[in-house]
């Protein structure tokens, strides 16, 4: 990765802690504002929407939207404040003068009636009217110009179930999503340099994922009882439970609504050239959902590096379904509901 690059990964990683802190910040007091306090939080949501104006061009496309739904889920929080707030009219009689008596006139001329002009639906409220979460994260969008791996129950899945072959001179994009029961191994065969832009992964449940190294973002919503082996240069995952990551990552991997993640290393045995590269820092991983100075009780560390070396990776095919489930036992999080 070039310096230029580095350099873009690192100020978007300083932004986000930044701005997702700021944002946190003002949704925490615009749950006990009164009208008192309007001036100051529209202040407060101003700056925060020009400091992303200024770091758009410097921010991955996702980042870009997902921060300005976030600045217009917080617009209508404080308009809403503002409305609320607003003084009541109180109606009151008044007295009118009659009007003079006119001259009956003819009827007018019978005109063809158009009908009204639509206008768009306002949105329907959830059949439960509920309220949609003030944080409002945006869905992922669709991976445009990559590959799909999708919809798949009970099954070893490789390279040879992607819709396309992946060469060296290509790295598309990688959704991964709709899976159960499933292994997907997709750890490049020896002395490859296949590679993929960018990991989408989103809506499975009981996996376990071998990836590939990518230089650019592995982006994770709704994922539960799985396992996560990738390296990554940014790592983001939005409302998952009971996922075991084993990562290996240059910057300070990002959890949001999450419970019961746990992050160890990377396998080398799964990757022998790691153990030529200098080792890297210890994981340091922010929580959004605990941006607080204790210690976030949504995830933890695998402390011994033995953990994943040990473990039986699945990395040959497995075709029996009882193997399948064997594998899948030993590996996951959470057995109880296979």
């Amino acid at each position: 990765m070039s310096v230029e690059s580095n350099d873009t990964w690192s100020f978007s990683q300083t932004f986000t802690t930044e701005f997702q802190a700021a944002r946190i910040d003002l949704e925490s007091r615009l749950v006990a504002a009164t009208a008192a306090d309007i001036q100051e939080l529209s202040t407060r949501l101003a700056k925060l929407s020009k400091s992303l104006s200024d770091a758009t061009p410097s921010l991955p496309t996702y980042d870009q939207k997902l921060y300005a739904t976030q600045i217009k889920n917080l617009e209508k929080e404080i308009e809403k404040l503002r409305t609320s707030a607003a003084p009541k009219s109180r109606f009151a009689f008044k007295r009118t003068a009659a009007a003079p008596i006119a001259a009956v006139a003819a009827p007018p001329p019978i005109q063809a009636i158009s009908p009204p002009l639509s206008t768009p639906a306002e949105p329907t409220p959830s059949a439960d009217g509920s309220q949609a979460s003030l944080t409002g994260l945006l869905e992922p969008p669709p991976v445009s110009n990559g590959l799909e791996l999708a919809n798949h129950s009970s099954r070893y899945l490789s390279y040879n179930d992607l819709p396309s072959k992946v060469t060296p001179d290509v790295s598309p994009d990688l959704a991964i999503s709709n899976l159960t029961r499933c292994i997907v191994n997709l750890l490049p065969p020896q002395g490859s340099d296949l590679n993929f832009s960018a990991l989408h992964i989103r809506d499975l449940s009981d996996c376990v994922l071998l990836l590939p190294f990518t230089e650019g973002s592995a982006l994770i919503h709704d994922i539960k009882n799985c396992v996560l082996v990738l390296g990554c240069h940014q790592f983001r995952m939005h409302t998952s439970t009971k996922v075991d990551v084993y990562l290996r990552i240059d910057s300070n991997p990002i959890i949001e609504t999450c419970h019961g993640i746990r992050f160890g290393m990377y396998p080398s045995r799964l990757a022998p050239h790691l153990l030529q590269e200098p080792p890297l820092p210890p994981l340091t991983v922010q929580d959004f959902s605990h941006i607080r100075a204790s210690p976030s009780p949504n995830f933890s560390l695998i402390g011994s590096k033995m953990q994943s070396e040990v473990k039986p990776w699945p990395v040959e095919p497995i075709t029996a379904s009882e193997k399948l489930a064997d594998m899948l036992i030993s590996l996951l999080p959470e057995t109880s509901a296979l």
